[in-house]
């Protein structure tokens, strides 16, 4: 039997009544489980090593190396056959130069197919939606930010799927080319209009909309032109 008998550096500290032997617990489960919040944070959230450092109170050194763990036991990916899926690709960027490329089911909200990249490059998804393919997944649409090395594979692999770029990325761009707060009432207007992007959410909304954009390229046409 066993009891509590005070705290040593920290942890819990306990007493054998029997042979009055000290001793602490090391629990490898919750080790581990405190440890992967870090290493979530650094890939989800975009957190820096120094944040991280400063958080946990661990040495960045020793977070590499945790985090470097982490990334040789990848789990195993078991691909979900599904007709007339509908694929989100999206790309990760994180520590310089490691890209982290998905391939999930929007319907099923199941990664697919991932890889570890230095950036997208066209031959490596080309490869994964061929992977897919073979696998016996009928891809109806895609949604992707647009990137060149995709769009060309994507038009090889699956000529017939449905592309669309992912609104999120859209916004980016308009906000980045317009600016956060626009000055000409006509880009005031455009940075208006694709804010409503995301709030689209039936066919009779997207009518709407087109109209709503082709109507302001009419009436500002000399205005982009002038821009080109």
């Amino acid at each position: 039997m066993v009891i509590k008998w005070g705290f040593q550096k920290g942890k819990q500290r306990y007493k054998c009544k029997n042979c009055g032997l000290l001793f602490t617990w090391a629990n490898k489960g919750v080790k581990d489980k405190n440890s992967w919040v870090w290493f979530t944070r650094w890939i989800l959230e975009r957190r820096t090593l120094k944040q991280l450092s400063q958080q946990s109170k661990l040495p960045r050194k020793a977070l590499q190396k945790l985090f470097k763990k982490f990334l040789s036991s990848a789990p195993t990916i078991s691909i979900v056959s599904k007709k007339s899926a509908h694929i989100l690709i999206d790309a990760t960027y994180f520590d310089g130069n490691r890209c982290l490329l998905i391939y999930r089911d929007n319907d099923l909200r199941f990664t697919q197919l991932f890889r570890f990249s230095d950036r997208e490059r066209y031959r490596e998804i080309k490869e994964d939606l061929k992977n897919l393919n073979k696998l016996g997944v009928d891809i109806e649409s895609i949604t992707c930010d647009g990137h060149r090395a995709m769009l060309k594979a994507i038009k090889e692999v699956y000529p017939k799927a449905n592309v669309q770029r992912c609104y999120v990325h859209v916004q980016r761009m308009v906000k980045a080319w317009l600016t956060q707060h626009p000055r000409l009432p006509a880009s005031k207007q455009l940075r208006f209009l694709c804010g409503l992007i995301h709030h689209i959410k039936s066919p009779i909304e997207q009518q709407m909309w087109t109209i709503a954009i082709n109507s302001w390229y009419q009436q500002n046409q000399t205005i982009i032109n002038e821009g080109i």
